[in-house]
Formats: C-alpha cells, structure tokens, sequence
C-alpha cells in the first residue's frame, strides 16, 4: 500500500490591461492510496486506487476577461471524490486495462510539458477540447474504462470509453454520485502514441480522436441540439539539444493542434499551442525548468454569430504567451515565477492586453 499527496498554490495578479486590476490565490490538494493487489490477495499485476481532491481559492479570470484561464487550479472549488479505479496488467504486461472512477485527461490529450503552465490553455490536456462539454477531466470523475496495448518499444494503442452527462462539470455532487442518466451518451477517445528516437535524443507524438455519441450538444442560433461529435488532436515534442550525450538536460520543442470540423457546437474549433522546455539552462541548477509556451485559440463562426446576434462583439482569436522558471528547491518541493500576456482576452478587440504576474509552488508528500 502506497501513500500519495501532491499540493499546489498559485499566486497571481492581473497588473496591466484587461477588464480590471485583480490579485487572488487558489490552491489545489490531491490525495489517494494506491494497492498492491498482488501482494494483499495475491492477484497478479492489478492496484486499485482511491483517491481524493479539495480545490480551494479563487480566479482572477474575470478581470482578465480572456477564454482561457490564467489559473489552472480553479474549477469545481471544493472537495471531490476522485479515482476509485482498477487496473490490471495482462500478456507480460504489454496491455493494460482499467475500469472505474476516472476521467479521460488522466490518459488522454496530455503530455508531462503541459503540466508546466499555469494557464490552462493545455495545462492538463489541450484546453478546447473541454470548452465543447464533451470531454471527462480533472477533478471530475465519470464511470469510465481505458484499454492501452504496448504494440512494441515505441508504440502503443489506448481507447477509452467514458460516461458523457450534461452534469459532468456539477461540482455540488462532489464525485459521489455514482448514477447513470438517460440522458448520458459516451465519450470514445482513440489514441496512438510513437516514442521513437532521432540522432539519440527522444521524441514523443500522439495522434487521436474523441467521438461523443447518443448526447444532446446544444447549437449556436438554433434551439436544435447534435447527437454526435468528434474532435482530432494531436501532438509532438524533441528534444533538440542535450547537454550530454543521453541526458535529459537541454531543450524540448514540442506542438499541438485541436480541430473539429462542428463549429454549429464547439467554441473555439481550432487551438494550437508551441512551446520550448528547457531543464537545467543555469550552471548548477539542474533540475530547474526554464519554459515558454504560445497558445492561438480561433473562435468559430457560428459562436461569433450568437454573440452578434445578443447585441456583443464578435470574438475571433485569442493568443496567450507565457514564460516561467520552476525552482526544484528539493526533490518534492518547488516555487515557479511566471509571467503570462494575453493578447485580445475574449477575442473581440474590446478588452486590452492584459499582463498576468504569478506564482506557482507545489510539493509532493
């Protein structure tokens, strides 16, 4: 039996531009229990995980007045049962199958480098996948079951099958309500991962789809809903330079790409995002990370329309920049200053470019 907990806190303030000046703090506990069933009941290569979440402070989001959050801890602030899964490991371990309380960002749409921004424009998972309502994720757990099969070193096949309900963002159930509706549908996500190696330095793709069927997505200018839906991502990251020969240290470019073709139902249909990783960039700060991220998020037409159509602006494209350096002051603990620019907040021209100073630090116990 393992133990685990992980906490993070963010700092921020909104100092130039937007809709008003803010500063406010939020802060997010993760907690769980991992068994080793092997070794309590002797069940071969199977855990089960029980886990738990409490979110607490506030966003300044409102005062930034953009589409995408410059606090990637805020969402659903209170506590929430988590994970309750079982996984099991079949064939020497080359296919993994897991079933229960999850959600589809812990093995979909994500990378580690996405971990390291505190804007949430792919912080967790490629951010406008979530704006259409048709995507399970952290801290919202659904009944769900994921299915990875290690095809051979470098490649790996994962689908994921997970409750889709109108309800899926309820913060007042808390996790604890374990009911299905008629009214859910499901969520499939199919994913291909290639971990190949160039010129001795690793790469990392993953190409995928989520398909949503049997759910109501309600439509721009229309009172009509649509029954299905599909969005691709993808992804890629190399490290380009290494300091040594093998190392992890030096500098990691990496891309992704949303798109769906539904813009009658999706936000912001198209999202892209560059970024560069650079650890240990200081002579004796190796585990520091140095990091940079650029996100475009274009909004889509028939949005644009309703909002026209209610008397507001029309939204086009948002693009938010940001730059930081994470502090290992120890192995488990860490300060990360930040600062983000977000450039055209909510898309339409009407707000100024706001300039967000902030501070991340986090542990892990």
């Amino acid at each position: 039996m393992t133990y685990f907990a992980y906490y993070s806190g963010i700092l921020a303030s909104n100092v130039l531009g937007g809709i008003e000046s803010e500063g406010n703090f939020s802060g997010d506990l993760f907690v769980g229990v991992e068994f080793d069933l092997e070794t309590l009941f002797g069940w071969d290569d199977t855990k089960f995980v029980l886990s738990g979440i409490d979110r607490h402070g506030q966003s300044i989001d409102k005062g930034v007045g953009g589409q995408y959050s410059v606090m990637q801890n805020v969402g659903g602030q209170t506590a929430f049962l988590y994970n309750v899964t079982l996984e099991k490991l079949f064939f020497d371990e080359s296919l993994s199958v897991k079933l229960g309380r999850m959600s589809a960002t812990d093995d979909f749409v994500g990378s580690p480098y996405y971990g390291y921004s505190l804007n949430n424009a792919v912080n967790g998972q490629i951010r406008a996948a979530l704006f259409d309502g048709v995507m399970s994720s952290y801290p919202f757990a659904v009944w769900g079951g994921r299915v990875k099969q290690q095809v051979n070193d470098e490649l790996s096949v994962m689908v994921g099958v997970f409750n889709q309900s109108p309800d899926i963002f309820d913060r007042d159930d808390q996790g604890v309500d374990f009911g299905l509706e008629d009214e859910d549908g499901l969520s499939i996500f199919t994913q291909v991962n290639w971990n190949p190696t160039f010129a001795g330095r690793p790469a990392h793709f993953f190409a995928g789809v989520n398909q949503v069927v049997n759910f109501d997505i309600e439509r721009f200018n229309t009172t009509a809903t649509r029954d299905e839906f599909s969005r691709f991502y993808a992804h890629a990251d190399y490290q380009v330079f290494a300091e040594t020969a093998g190392s992890d240290q030096g500098l990691v470019l990496f891309a992704t790409l949303g798109y769906t073709p539904y813009d009658d139902v999706a936000i912001i249909p198209i999202q892209t995002t560059f970024g560069a990783h650079y650890k240990g960039l200081f002579e004796g700060r190796d585990e520091d990370r140095t990091l940079f991220f650029a996100t475009y998020g274009q909004f889509s037409d028939e949005y644009a329309a309703e909002e026209a159509l209610a008397g507001r602006s029309r939204p086009e494209s948002e693009i938010v920049l940001e730059l930081g350096h994470r502090f290992q002051l120890t192995p488990s603990t860490y300060i990360q200053p930040d600062l983000q620019y977000v450039i055209n907040p909510g898309g339409t021209g009407d707000i100024e470019d706001a300039l967000v100073l902030g501070c991340q630090f986090g542990a892990s116990f």
